[in-house]
């Protein structure tokens, strides 16, 4: 009795292994699919720029929902002291204290416009104090490399930015970042379009003109 047993048993063996055999190469083929799907939503993610800038790219000191695109109008001035979205992160310290938010090493800003400006820009930083000894700044905005100048006696830092240096997409991020010597005590940060017709730089429009020249 015992070896009919057997016998009846054990020719079912071979008959399940073709079904386990197909149910793993089933299970691999849809966890294969689930992670290139995954891997497909992580390069290419359906965020916003700002939910990239800050999450994703880690460029943004704050995130801010209800600025979805980083966006200005300009003119504007931005108030260092509040949780602005466009700050960078790496650069400017987390908490603003004394009216003030403080820069070092390198750092700046992240922003869209909705049309290119149609005339070279200036911007201007507003600090709190003028640092001792304080030089020209050199700065990168897009692919183009400037220097901020001190004026009023050091309280604040002018360039211009050439408005053919300006990324022409609303979706496209600009960034504008410094290399600061000392710790700069920044309160406010200025962004106006030249009217060229009642405003005139001549020791900035000349520095900005050279530079332009030697743009390849």
């Amino acid at each position: 009795m015992t070896a009919n047993a057997s016998s009846t048993i054990s020719p079912s063996l071979p008959q399940q292994q073709p079904i386990l055999r197909i149910l793993l190469i089933g299970l691999l083929v849809v966890l294969s699919g689930y992670y290139i799907w995954v891997l497909y939503k992580a390069i290419t993610p359906n965020v916003s720029l700002a939910y990239k800038a800050y999450y994703i790219k880690n460029q943004t000191l704050y995130w801010q929902p209800k600025q979805p695109n980083l966006a200005l109008a300009l003119p504007t001035t931005l108030e260092t002291t509040s949780n602005i979205p466009n700050l960078s992160r790496a650069g400017w310290n987390i908490d603003a204290n004394n009216n003030m938010r403080e820069l070092t090493q390198q750092g700046g800003l992240y922003f869209t416009l909705p049309t290119a400006p149609t005339a070279n820009v200036t911007i201007t930083f507003t600090l709190a104090k003028a640092p001792l000894q304080l030089k020209p700044i050199a700065f990168t905005f897009n692919h183009y490399q400037g220097s901020l100048l001190p004026q009023d006696q050091g309280k604040t830092l002018t360039a211009q930015l050439p408005k053919q240096q300006f990324l022409s997409s609303p979706q496209q991020l600009q960034s504008l970042i410094l290399t600061v010597p000392t710790p700069l005590q920044v309160t406010s940060i200025n962004l106006t379009p030249i009217d060229t017709n009642t405003l005139s730089l001549p020791h900035n429009t000349g520095s900005i003109n050279q530079n332009i020249g030697n743009l390849k």
